[in-house]
């Protein structure tokens, strides 16, 4: 029994001593920081400005809350304009903006650097080579009558690819209409130039014991074709052979007027630059442009063709003189489309241009044939319609002395086919529809000069 009571006393105290470690642990030592009360907000008073705070709230004091009342937010004023400082101040009228200490490029919108303007033109003066054939007419030869006929001596010929180069000036004058949403200009231009004349003219005189014969039709095509004769120029009618002389002029002129409406897109956007010497400038970025082009188109090819033959010895004997006329006349008109493609920059350019277009061609050809006595003579009008076609290019460099104003150069070929060339109307009779030929093909090439401006 007093084992048992030992051992029970033993128990209570071992428990006793376990829980006051326990509460010994509980308790925080030296090293741990002390428990810290928040401060009372202060009072920053009604109504004060500047001081960047607020006011005490309704229903609240300056002094600390109370236990279990939640900590109002302080919430920032605004600061009174009154109290701030202009950091820009207004320049006086007539002094210059300053910016880092130098002064920046024309603010101007951008991708302007080129075609400034309402109005714009363009006047060239092109000198075009006409060649209309590779063909050679021989309209007479120089028969040997001493040796029978035989042995041809000296030719009249018409050369098909050697009419000369002409000066042709051309005007074009456009109105801008307006830019749209893929900044590309829209314009209405009108062009217009023609006005040359180009001549080939020959002669062919007999000599003692010769005689002059009208000749034929020959083709020099290519090798195989060489010396073929197509048909007899004369058509049979001898009225001009035995002449002592003859002589031809040949004319041939053109006229162009265009009515565009012109799409070009515009450079890209010019740069603001930072020069080494601390200036800002304004430069253009070298850029692509392509337009588009559609319109109608008017052209006229007019030809004369004038055969005289003088010393023609009929069969009483007496001396007669002849003469024969040709004018072809070609009226085209139709629509036409076209394109271009040119790489600009601030000071030059260079670019290629495109048209084509299928037009109505209204053929009319006067002829007449008269020998001095009346023997032969007649004389014959005829109308025709048929289709023809035009296309046209160029290449021109552009030298830009100013935004608004450049010089221009540049190579051009027109090409023109199915018309009627007076030359090839020549049969000695007076020409019916059936005889009309309005196959012929022109190609007027060369260069350009002139210039363009904007205003």
């Amino acid at each position: 029994m007093k084992k048992l009571v030992i051992t029970f006393i033993v128990g209570v105290l071992l428990s006793v001593g376990r829980g006051t470690a326990a509460q010994e642990y509980l308790v925080p030592s030296a090293a741990s920081p002390p428990q810290m009360e928040l401060p009372a907000v202060p009072d920053v008073g009604s109504g004060s400005r500047g001081s960047g705070m607020r006011g005490e709230l309704p229903g609240m004091t300056a002094s600390s809350p109370s236990a279990g009342e939640p900590t109002q937010e302080i919430i920032p004023e605004p600061i009174a304009s009154g109290d701030l400082q202009l950091g820009i101040q207004p320049f006086d009228s007539g002094s210059d903006y300053q910016a880092l200490c130098c002064e920046p490029a024309l603010l101007e919108s951008t991708g302007t650097w080129l075609r400034r303007g309402f109005w714009y033109s363009e006047f060239d003066v092109l000198l075009m080579d006409r060649i209309w054939s590779r063909d050679n007419f021989i309209l007479a030869f120089q028969n040997n009558t001493a040796t029978g006929g035989n042995g041809a001596q000296n030719n009249l010929i018409v050369d098909g690819g050697r009419s000369g180069a002409e000066l042709t000036p051309r005007l074009n004058i456009g109105r801008f209409l307006f830019r749209d949403h893929k900044n590309r200009d829209h314009a209405m231009e009108f062009v217009a130039y023609g006005g040359s004349q180009w001549s080939q003219a020959g002669s062919l005189g007999a000599t003692t014991g010769n005689t002059l014969t009208v000749g034929s039709y020959v083709n020099i095509e290519s090798a195989f074709q060489i010396g073929t004769v197509r048909f007899p120029l004369d058509g049979g009618n001898i009225s001009f052979d035995g002449a002592t002389s003859m002589q031809y002029r040949y004319d041939s002129r053109f006229n162009n007027f265009e009515l565009n409406y012109h799409v070009k897109s515009r450079m890209l956007k010019d740069r603001m630059e930072l020069e080494p010497s601390g200036h800002w400038v304004r430069r253009a970025q070298p850029s692509t442009s392509r337009s588009l082009i559609a319109g109608i188109r008017y052209f006229n090819l007019s030809e004369d063709f004038d055969w005289d033959a003088f010393g023609i010895t009929d069969a009483n004997g007496a001396t007669q003189s002849g003469n024969y006329r040709v004018r072809a006349d070609n009226d085209l008109i139709g629509t036409q489309v076209g394109f271009s493609w040119t790489h600009e920059t601030s000071r030059w350019s260079l670019g290629a241009k495109h048209k084509s277009g299928i037009y109505i061609n209204n053929t009319d050809v006067e002829s007449s044939f008269e020998v001095t006595g009346g023997v032969t003579s007649g004389d014959n009008d005829v109308n025709v319609d048929n289709l023809s076609f035009i296309t046209e290019s160029s290449l021109i460099g552009k030298w830009h002395l100013r935004p608004n104003f450049s010089l221009r150069a540049g190579l051009e070929i027109m090409y023109v086919s199915s018309v009627a060339h007076a030359a090839e109307q020549l049969n000695f009779v007076p020409v019916s529809t059936s005889q009309l030929v309005a196959t012929g093909d022109t190609t007027f090439m060369g260069g350009l000069i002139g210039f363009e401006g904007y205003w």
